[in-house]
């Protein structure tokens, strides 16, 4: 009995002798234990796989070998940090940078596994901390003299990747260098050799490798840019928690052994692939088959107690799985079960979504405990009303500041209302808690399933549900139901954003001009650049596509295409223009409030020569209220450069006159709301003259718009408007038609007749 003993004794030693081994191990991993949270689990088990674009030659980064895996530092990284959190990854290879960011703006892939800070990304994506610092250098050809600087790249083409870092440095910071972009870096430097561009500007470890593969090829650096390129996982805005796992693993990596690996993934680049096995995975090998054989006389003793606490481990999992931890409301991962089995038996239904717009004030003003302890009384408000009145309803928590009703056995229109009306009602008045009085309020949104008419998913039915919350807040309605019509609206923005980026880029868009003359010489003394979109379905209204621009981004390059083109315009017809004509050229409130609008005037008025005087920049007046400050020093360094300033719209928003006195503004122009009706509405002309007199004392020259009549025009001039424009004058006319009739032959225009009144 004490040889048996003393055998147990000392094989147990052998057991702890060896997990010591394994924690040492571990623990050279890195001193950050990197450690799931109750909330990181609940959001791994509702997203177990997450959609990774890999572009396909981005070596030592990110490529693809000849059997189709991804493979690459950045792939290495993102395996060790998936395989640390249980997260199984779905590759999706992309043939080129800009497809991959297209392919995550559209939510086809989840995470990009190696980026950049991206204009066309930031506004939909959230980036983990920087995995690897690359330099960024220009490279040119050895026959070609040397640069020292971007300033001796003005005018000249450069070339890059499409959506690349360089790319985006280039719009950025350069805007008077011409980007030539290439899907791929190697035909980036084809371009080169067969002089298209003067140089490439890219990474230079990718431009590395594909010298290594091209030993014909000769480069040499110019220089390095002051900032390299940070690498980093882009993932989507909607998915923080995947964002915080991620930025843990990367703090936990060891920095040294991360460096060996990157040098490792260039040398493969360089040389084709190196199979080797390190001595650390050697002796994790040996500790894992010691440890097996351990473990065995360890779960044998210790099974009955595993058994019992992972049945208590799995209830409490199982209840935070499927319930919110602040509201104790079931949560979406159980509501959409729930619903599921509902549609799967046929069981009429509604689906009610409402909000809580104030819980982002509360949380930002006030803490997270104050904000939890706010949503959870919110959520018993709702709840007791309906439990009162429906106790059928089941009443769940969505996400973010968003709630979910479904009542089963109810799909009557008016019953429904009735529900939604409850809602409103219990969310609406005063919530008091603690040091807190909040007035709330909330909008609903509801679709309901007949099973006779229609086979629908839960996702769909949750889909068009939230899409009628949405018009509910977007049109301030409390109650919205959906209809087709809604879902038909997003599609039509989303097929009109792709035709539009397409037009920008082949050059599809035309510029219209419309003159303005001066009222007392009938002189023509400039003319406004008007943007038009013709197609072979028909013309498109800039009220349609120029909001779309707006929201998706796009309209940076719209203010880009149309002052170049504006420019080009200039240079093309100097020669035949009046003496003091000046064209009037509009940019964007956001083009204007980033400070991207002088820089875009400066930069292109110097490409083609054209005098900034010859040149009114038509600024609406919320693009000056949007972000003052900002919008004044951008406007008076144009003002410094030479261009005329004119504040667009005047009268229709809100500016303040203190505000304005102290802009360098040159022109007001009066909106046209205020001539339809001048000839019979007295308060109309009053309204016009105070303009005027304002405009004179700030010394500003007033431009009327709008006139059709020649009553109207008499009118402006008697009110002391200086100059005009309007159908009366001019439609606007396609560029062609406006030289002939106003350039090469300008028009004999009968002298006003003045009516003094």
């Amino acid at each position: 009995m004490q040889v048996v003993g003393s055998k147990k004794s000392l094989w147990l030693s052998v057991v702890k002798y060896l997990t010591l081994l394994v924690v040492a191990y571990c623990w050279s991993l890195g001193v950050n234990a990197y450690v799931v949270n109750a909330s990181e689990y609940q959001w791994l088990e509702k997203h177990p796989r997450i959609r990774v674009a890999v572009v396909a030659d981005r070596m030592p980064l990110e490529a693809v070998d000849a059997s189709g895996a991804p493979i690459g530092y950045a792939i290495e990284t993102l395996e060790q940090l998936a395989l640390q959190t249980r997260i199984t990854l779905d590759y999706h290879i992309y043939a080129t940078v800009s497809e991959a960011i297209v392919a995550l703006q559209n939510k086809q892939v989840d995470m990009l596994s190696s980026a950049t800070t991206h204009h066309r990304l930031t506004p939909f994506v959230n980036y983990s901390l920087a995995s690897r610092v690359q330099p960024l250098a220009l490279y040119y050809s050895l026959d070609h003299a040397r640069y020292t600087n971007m300033q001796q790249l003005q005018g000249k083409q450069v070339a890059v990747v499409a959506g690349s870092s360089a790319h985006e440095r280039l719009l950025a910071d350069y805007p008077n260098v011409t980007a030539l972009s290439f899907p791929q870096l190697a035909e980036a430097m084809a371009a080169v050799n067969q002089q298209q561009a003067v140089a490439f500007l890219a990474g230079s470890d990718e431009t590395a490798a594909v010298l290594r593969a091209q030993p014909l090829w000769h480069f040499q650096p110019a220089f390095q840019l002051a900032e390299g390129v940070e690498h980093q996982f882009a993932i989507r805005e909607d998915w923080q928690p995947l964002v915080d796992l991620l930025n843990r693993g990367l703090v936990s990596i060891d920095a040294e052994r991360s460096q060996q690996r990157y040098s490792r993934w260039q040398s493969y680049a360089a040389n084709g692939p190196s199979y080797f096995i390190s001595s650390w995975w050697l002796m994790m090998v040996v500790l894992l088959v010691a440890i097996a054989g351990s473990a065995a006389v360890l779960v044998k003793n210790k099974f009955a107690k595993a058994k019992a606490h992972s049945q208590q481990l799995r209830e409490q999992l199982e209840y935070w799985k499927n319930h919110d931890p602040v509201t104790g409301l079931p949560n979406r991962r159980h509501i959409t079960r729930m619903l599921s089995s509902w549609l799967d038996d046929a069981i009429p239904l509604s689906v009610l979504m409402f909000d809580f717009p104030r819980q982002n004030e509360v949380f930002e003003n006030f803490g997270q405990r104050l904000g939890e302890v706010t949503k959870e009384a919110y959520a018993k408000r709702v709840q007791k009303g309906l439990s009162s009145r429906y106790p059928e309803a089941q009443l769940a928590y969505w996400y973010h500041h968003y709630f979910v009703v479904v009542v089963p056995n109810i799909n009557n229109n008016k019953d429904v209302v009735d529900i939604a009306k409850q809602i409103v009602q219990c969310c609406r008045g005063w919530l008091r808690l603690e040091q807190l009085q909040l007035l709330t309020r909330c909008h609903v949104g509801y679709c309901s399933y007949h099973p006779q008419r229609e086979a629908l998913h839960s996702d769909t039915l949750l889909a068009n549900t939230f899409t009628a919350l949405n018009h509910a807040v977007k049109t301030g309605v409390n109650i919205c139901r959906y209809s087709p019509e809604l879902s038909q609206a997003g599609l039509v923005k989303l097929t009109l954003e792709s035709k539009l980026r397409k037009a920008i880029g082949n050059n599809e868009l035309e510029l219209f001009f419309q003159p303005q003359f001066c009222l007392q010489s009938n002189k023509i003394v400039g003319a406004e650049v008007l943007l038009r979109w013709f197609t072979k379905d028909g013309a498109i209204s800039p009220e349609e596509f120029v909001p779309v621009a707006e929201e998706t981004g796009l309209v940076l390059q719209l203010d880009k295409w149309v002052f170049q083109s504006a420019m080009r315009f200039l240079a093309r017809h100097a020669s035949q223009l009046p003496k003091d004509f000046k064209l009037a050229v509009n940019f964007s409130a956001t083009t204007v409030s980033l400070g991207h609008a002088e820089k875009i005037a400066i930069a292109y008025a110097r490409q083609w020569q054209v005098n900034p005087q010859r040149v009114c920049i038509e600024i609406t007046e919320s693009a000056m209220m949007e972000q003052p400050a900002e919008a004044k020093a951008s406007i008076q360094r144009l003002r410094d450069a030479g261009f005329g300033i004119a504040i667009d719209d005047f009268g229709t928003g809100y500016s303040s006159m203190a505000y304005l006195k102290h802009l360098p503004v040159t022109v007001l122009k009066i909106d046209r709301a205020f001539v339809s009706g001048m000839e019979d509405n007295l308060s109309d002309q009053h309204i016009v003259k105070a303009m005027v007199m304002i405009a004179r004392s700030m010394k500003y020259q007033v431009l009327i718009e709008g006139i059709e009549t020649q009553s109207q025009a008499n009118l402006a001039s008697v009110m002391g408007c200086e100059q005009a424009q309007g159908f009366f004058f001019s439609r606007p006319l396609p560029q062609e038609d406006f030289v002939n009739s106003h350039l090469l032959k300008p028009p004999a225009k009968e002298k006003l007749r003045l009516v003094v009144s």
